[in-house]
């Protein structure tokens, strides 16, 4: 998956603000979304190490299976 990316919006005054870019494709405007992105951003990574550390322990799992049936 992709990170949030935040892209300056350069317009007139009452226009500025920052467009959030997300992994899915929408975009987002907000004027101070800063700590938004930096915490999904880690929120993201959270997820994939979550995932990966449960792809770990489902392979243990199946090989723990395998063993318990061979004797």
């Amino acid at each position: 998956m992709s990170r949030y990316k935040l892209d300056p919006i350069r317009i007139a005054p009452p226009a500025k603000g920052f467009l959030i870019q997300t992994p899915t494709g929408k975009t987002l405007f907000d004027t101070r979304p800063h700590g938004i992105v930096r915490e999904l951003n880690r929120l993201n990574d959270r997820i994939t190490q979550l995932e990966t550390e449960n792809d770990a322990m489902r392979a243990d799992l199946l090989l723990w299976r395998e063993q318990e049936v061979k004797p």
